[in-house]
C-alpha cells in the first residue's frame, strides 16, 4: 500500500502576502487635535484677567477631551468604520473647538467680553454643578409638558386630517376653521387661555398642541388626498371595507407627509413652550430663563438655554429614528 504526500500550496512567484489597510490621520484632524491642545494650554497656562471659578478643572477637561480625540485617531488607524466617522466629525470638532478658545480667550483671559451679560466657559460650567438639582427639576417639568401636548396635538391633528382629507362634509365644515384658527401663533392666546382654562398648567398643554394641531392636520390632509385613486380602486375590487381603506390605504400612502407635519409640529411646540411656561408654571426651563433673567443672573439664564438646545436637538433626532424605521421603504428615494 502507498501512500501519496501531497506537497504544500506555495505561493506564486513574485506573489506577496495582503497587508491590512492602515488609514493614518488627515491634515484635517491634525489641525483639529492642535486647536483643542491649544485650547486646554491657553486655559491652563494663561493667567487668568477676569475672576473665575475652576479654570484647573475646565482645562484638564479639554485636556481630557483632547487626549480622547488623539485615542480615537490611534483606534481608527485599524478601523475603517471609524476613520469614517471621524472624517465626516472632524469639520464640526474643529469649528467647536475654535469657537471654544475664542470664548475662553475673549473672556475669562483677556476680559474683552465683560460679565455679566458674558460669561466664560468656567462660569457655565459652574452653574451646571451648582444648580443641577434644579436645572434637572426644570428639564423634566419642560419635558413633562411638552410632550403631553406635543401628544394631544398630534392626535388631535391626525384626526382632523383623516376627517377633512376623507370626508368631503368634514372637509367642508373643516376647511374655513383650519384656515382661520390654525395660522394664529400659540402665543397670541395668551389672554384667551387664562381665561377659558381652570388652571395655568391645562392651559399650557392647550397651547403646547394648538401649535402642534395646525401642521399635522394641514399636512396629513394633504397626505390623504395625494394618494393615488388606482390604490383605492384596487382595494374595492377585492372587497375592502371602508375601515380598511382609511387605515390600511389612505393612512399608510399618507404617512410621509404626516411625518413632515410632525417634525413641523415639534418645532412649533418648542416655541410655544417657553410662552406656556409664562402662564404661571413654578418650574421648568421657561420658566428658569424668565426667573434668572429678572436678576441678571445671566451664566444661569444660558446654561438654561443650552439645556433647551440640547432637548430640542435630541427630541428631533428620535423623532428622525422612527421616520426612518416606520418609512424605511423610502431610504433610496429621500435622504434626511
Amino acid at each position: 500500500m502507498t501512500t501519496t504526500v501531497t506537497a504544500p500550496a506555495t505561493a506564486p512567484a513574485g506573489a506577496t502576502a495582503e497587508r491590512p489597510r492602515r488609514y493614518p490621520p488627515t491634515a484635517g484632524f491634525a489641525l483639529t487635535w492642535s486647536i483643542w491642545a491649544l485650547t486646554a494650554g491657553v486655559t491652563l497656562l494663561v493667567p487668568d484677567e477676569l475672576h473665575v471659578a475652576a479654570p484647573t478643572v475646565v482645562g484638564g477637561i479639554f485636556a481630557a477631551w483632547s487626549l480622547a480625540l488623539l485615542g480615537w485617531a490611534v483606534y481608527a488607524y485599524r478601523d475603517r468604520a471609524a476613520t469614517l466617522r471621524l472624517r465626516h466629525h472632524t469639520p464640526w470638532i474643529a469649528v467647536l473647538g475654535a469657537w471654544t478658545l475664542f470664548w475662553e480667550f475673549s473672556t475669562a483671559k483677556t476680559g474683552w467680553l465683560e460679565p455679566p451679560h458674558f460669561a466664560s466657559p468656567q462660569q457655565l460650567l459652574l452653574v451646571f454643578h451648582d444648580d443641577a438639582g434644579i436645572l434637572a427639576s426644570s428639564t423634566w417639568h419642560s419635558l413633562v409638558l411638552l410632550l403631553t401636548g406635543f401628544t394631544i396635538g398630534a392626535v388631535a391633528g391626525l384626526s382632523t386630517g383623516i376627517a377633512m382629507g376623507w370626508s368631503r362634509l368634514a372637509s367642508y365644515w373643516g376647511n374655513p376653521v383650519l384656515q382661520t384658527a390654525g395660522p394664529v401663533p400659540s402665543g397670541t392666546l395668551l389672554p384667551v387661555v387664562l381665561v377659558l382654562f381652570p388652571t395655568t398648567y391645562s392651559g399650557s398643554i392647550f397651547m403646547v398642541a394648538f401649535g402642534v394641531w395646525f401642521p399635522v392636520a394641514v399636512l396629513t390632509r394633504a397626505g390623504i388626498a395625494g394618494v393615488g385613486r388606482g390604490y383605492f380602486d384596487v382595494a374595492q375590487t377585492l372587497g375592502a371595507s371602508k375601515q380598511f381603506l382609511i387605515w390600511r390605504v389612505a393612512v399608510p400612502g399618507a404617512l410621509p407627509s404626516i411625518f413632515t407635519g410632525l417634525f413641523m409640529g415639534l418645532g412649533a411646540s418648542l416655541a410655544a413652550l417657553a410662552v406656556a411656561e409664562l402662564l404661571g408654571v413654578k418650574n421648568g426651563l421657561g420658566w428658569y430663563i424668565q426667573w434668572t433673567k429678572g436678576w441678571a443672573a445671566y451664566p444661569r439664564m444660558y446654561a438654561a438655554i443650552v439645556i433647551m438646545v440640547l432637548l430640542c436637538r435630541t427630541l428631533m433626532l428620535v423623532l428622525f429614528r422612527i421616520r426612518n424605521r416606520v418609512l424605511a421603504w423610502e431610504k433610496d428615494l429621500v435622504r434626511w
